[in-house]
């Protein structure tokens, strides 16, 4: 084997070594990532809320799937490793062996005077190449530095977990929320009979509080209007000097027997214009009253 070809190797090697090490570091730094997050958001406690069987122990789960997910981002990154033009890359790095590193890999198997003399060129300026000016020092440190300090916060974050993981207190109230499992206090109102004005709402569902102020009552599945017209309680008034005044005696507000008061004309024939099963139902809801 040519010596040019023994150096070419060498320094293949230390690329690839350094490939290798900027590959672990990534992983590193993912897992160091996933883990602190599921940590964080106490997936241990949804894992035990499932409904699936898990055949080993749940806290073994987060960081074997932190590790899993490390490696393969980790890989998807640096999938083209493997096919990076090496003889490129130097040449790229060292300008003096453009094309010619190339020229004598191709024709290794070769042998005149011209590409001897091409191969010894190559093994000496091959000498001062170096994997460490291919892959700078400094991006691997820089990797080295964030891999670390991401670590040494899992390793923080895996020892106190009751710091910074999320309460499950915290966790149920936010899954109530979204699904909508708010237990509800015992302040609510509720408008069963609709607006006391709006005789379509009021008692259509058979509902409605007879003890309420509406002008419309649900009795017994009918709607009743018990708007009653002003002057029931009014008397007459005197036309002489020597009538006496009726001894006329106030009812209630809603009278036990309303049709038989001494109410006006007007609220009268109204009255005695509705059905005999109204009048009764009337007359229902005005004894009611009378016990408020």
């Amino acid at each position: 084997m040519d010596e040019f070809l023994v150096k070419l190797q060498k320094l293949k090697s230390g690329i690839f070594s350094r490939m290798k090490l900027l590959f672990l570091l990534d992983v590193v730094a993912i897992f160091s990532i996933f883990y602190s997050l599921f940590i964080v958001v106490n997936l241990e406690y949804f894992l035990n809320k499932t409904t699936f069987y898990i055949p080993f122990q749940v806290n073994f789960i987060p960081p074997v799937l932190a590790l899993l997910l490390g490696a393969g981002i980790a890989f998807l990154l640096h999938r083209k490793d493997s096919k990076i033009n090496l003889y490129l890359l130097i040449e790229k790095k060292y300008s003096d062996l453009k094309e010619k590193l190339r020229t004598a890999y191709d024709n290794r198997d070769e042998s005149n005077i011209i590409l001897d003399a091409l191969k010894m060129e190559v093994s000496g300026s091959l000498d001062k190449v170096s994997s460490a000016h291919i892959l700078t020092t400094g991006k691997l440190l820089s990797k080295l530095v964030i891999a670390v300090i991401l670590l040494a916060g899992t390793v923080t974050i895996a020892q106190n977990p009751g710091t910074y993981a999320i309460p499950v207190e915290t966790i149920k109230d936010i899954g109530n929320t979204i699904t909508g499992n708010v237990e509800k206090g015992g302040n609510e109102t509720m408008d069963v009979a609709g607006r006391p004005e709006d005789f379509d709402k009021a008692g259509e569902d058979g509902g409605g509080n007879i003890k309420g102020k509406p002008n419309i009552a649900t009795i017994e599945g009918k709607n009743i209007d018990l708007a009653i017209f002003p002057g029931y309680e009014s008397g007459y008034e005197l036309k002489e000097a020597g009538q006496t005044q009726n001894q006329f005696i106030k009812s209630a507000a809603f009278p036990v027997d309303i049709l038989g008061s001494n109410v006006s004309d007007g609220g009268y024939s109204i009255l005695m214009k509705k059905t005999e099963t109204e009048k009764q139902l009337i007359n229902k809801y005005a004894v009611e009253r009378s016990t408020i």
